[in-house]
């Protein structure tokens, strides 16, 4: 009797177990914090801290094996991966590319909740110390791994296929691909090193101009956007500069800095559909927005605020894909048009999530040119008080 009552109860527990570990199955889920919006309010937010994660347990949820162990009498451990320090950071066709310096390279399918360890790094494609990630519209996957002091090429389904690179002795912190060539950043040489990814043969290099302000110094990322155009954050100026395939200077705008604008430490960079430029900044560990000719638009990220702040932020990549499935960690007024993934090296969320977009029915365009004729109404008022006051001035100054 005693044994069935036993059994009766270990089942109620194991089923309630079970149905806990059902809910836990479900990835990242929505946070129970005061949604967290960049710029705060009163601004019209653009953009919305959404959630975030560290680890397979995270994206996959627990594994129900690990919970019912009474009704089962069995211990199935959860193999965890975790992400220890993320360099790198792509994301192409819905899934996220994240190198870890720990010498792993992750895959990452959030809405099918998916966390895979790249299985190609083994053997002759063991990773090292991997900090650069690329993957090409087939699917091949390029690492740069800075130990090696190479690029390892992997195909469609992950499997290694070759390394390219080490007899240029060189430093690829970075690497950026497109239907022909492979690029390389080589920071202690300062320069771009285009490569043919089928030989590995130099076709020739890009950063190194007669100009100094033109060149690269000490360049940490760079990305290459739809339009041909290269950008490179450089840590020994404190800027970002672009240059077309060709190698030819376009332009270059910040400098060192605390103030809007400015930089600290500028690493990861990307740029979105829109043509705005992405510079993470992991001194003032957050990330500033640009357009395309170098004026600020916005920043998100911070230190200093518990939810939604950054922690040594290293890498960043935007997405367009898969939005319903980020919608449900939005709030429901704020219309998701895009989502920036940023890669942090310390603290509790190793991979940061945000989303693009605006509240719905709320013309954006009209408010801020209310909002930017009110700025020069007062302008003009403290002009006209100013103008008074120097007449008065002048007056007082004939009577005397």
């Amino acid at each position: 009797m005693k044994g069935r009552r036993f059994r009766a109860a270990a089942a109620v527990l194991a089923a309630s177990l079970l149905a806990l570990a059902a809910g836990c199955a479900g990835g990242p889920v929505k946070q129970s914090h005061a949604p967290v919006f960049f710029p705060p309010a009163p601004n019209l937010p653009r953009l919305q801290y959404l959630t975030g994660f560290s680890n397979s347990v995270d994206v996959e949820g627990a594994a129900a094996d690990t919970i019912s162990l009474i009704s089962f009498d069995k211990h199935v451990e959860q193999k965890v991966s975790r992400i220890i320090k993320p360099s790198g950071i792509a994301s192409k066709k819905g899934k996220l590319y994240v190198t870890d310096i720990a010498g792993q390279l992750f895959v990452i399918d959030l809405p099918k909740k998916k966390m895979e360890q790249f299985k190609g790094n083994e053997g002759l494609g063991k990773l090292k110390k991997p900090v650069g990630v690329a993957v090409d519209d087939a699917g091949f996957v390029f690492v740069s791994d800075i130990e090696r002091k190479e690029v390892l090429i992997y195909d469609t389904n992950g499997e290694y296929l070759k390394s390219i690179g080490s007899e240029l002795n060189f430093s690829p912190t970075d690497i950026a691909v497109d239907h022909e060539n492979l690029y390389v950043l080589d920071t202690r040489k300062s320069v771009i090193r285009v490569l043919d990814p089928l030989t590995g043969d130099q076709i020739k290099e890009i950063g190194k101009l007669g100009d100094p302000m033109q060149s690269l110094m000490l360049p940490t990322r760079m990305t290459l956007d739809d339009k041909g155009v290269i950008w490179v954050t450089n840590a020994g100026r404190g800027n970002v500069t672009s240059y077309d395939r060709d190698g030819h200077f376009l332009g270059s705008f910040g400098k060192f800095g605390d103030g809007m604008g400015q930089f600290a430490r500028p690493k990861g960079i990307t740029t979105d559909v829109n043509g705005y430029v992405y510079v993470v900044d992991s001194g003032f560990q957050n990330v500033q927005i640009f357009t395309d000719k170098g004026r600020l638009l916005s920043y998100f990220g911070s230190a200093k605020i518990p939810v939604g702040g950054m922690n040594l932020p290293s890498d960043i990549a935007i997405s367009g894909s898969d939005l319903g499935y980020y919608q449900e960690f939005a709030e429901k007024d704020f219309q998701l048009s895009q989502v920036i993934f940023v890669a942090n090296q310390f603290g509790d969320n190793k991979i940061g999530i945000y989303g693009l977009g605006q509240r719905k029915g709320v013309d954006y365009e009209a408010a801020y040119k209310r909002a930017a004729d009110e700025r020069a109404r007062k302008a003009q008022e403290i002009l006209k008080e100013r103008s008074k006051q120097q007449e008065q001035k002048k007056e007082a100054a004939a009577k005397l």
